[in-house]
């Protein structure tokens, strides 16, 4: 795994999603760019690679966003370690797999955060929470395609199972 390569890709992605988010939403509905990230790594590492590369990006996640610090970690640690889990089972090559995928888990991970703030702020308007979250999952999984043509173009499949960089 070039882990060189790994930094950039996740450094641009906390630049994007920090500075410049505000250019790509849709009325309120914004895209989570780490979260397809967390998917592809989860899709083609091993589990130390990919329990490393998603702890990494919960922590970026962590240190440029808003919330408690720590969580984006355990979830995205969780969430990455349930995908590679079922990976052999799925045809993960095919463009609407991850789509699935992406939506499916982004979804889940964004419903459980709802919950933890409803918990933590005892808060909640269920109706228009609920249409959000759809809305923001469905957007980050249309924008699968095109992030995981650059995410491949920067880390090449064949080349994230080498141990060392050549």
């Amino acid at each position: 795994m070039r882990w060189f390569t790994f930094f950039c890709m996740l450094f641009c992605i906390s630049l994007f999603q920090s500075t410049l988010m505000y250019w790509i939403n849709l009325g309120s509905a914004a895209p989570d760019l780490y979260f397809p990230f967390v998917v592809f790594y989860s899709f083609l590492t091993d589990v130390k690679r990919n329990t490393l590369a998603n702890w990494l990006t919960g922590m970026s996640k962590d240190l440029f966003s808003e919330g408690s610090f720590g969580i984006n970690s355990v979830f995205f640690v969780a969430i990455g370690f349930f995908i590679w889990s079922f990976r052999e089972m799925l045809y993960r090559g095919h463009l609407v797999t991850q789509i699935l995928i992406t939506f499916v888990f982004s979804f889940i991970y964004n419903v459980v955060y709802t919950i933890h703030l409803a918990i933590s702020f005892h808060s909640l308007c269920l109706s228009s929470t609920l249409w959000m979250i759809f809305c923001c999952s469905l957007y980050t999984a249309m924008s699968v395609p095109v992030l995981f043509w650059i995410f491949g173009q920067f880390q090449p499949t064949q080349k994230l199972f080498l141990f060392k960089d050549n």
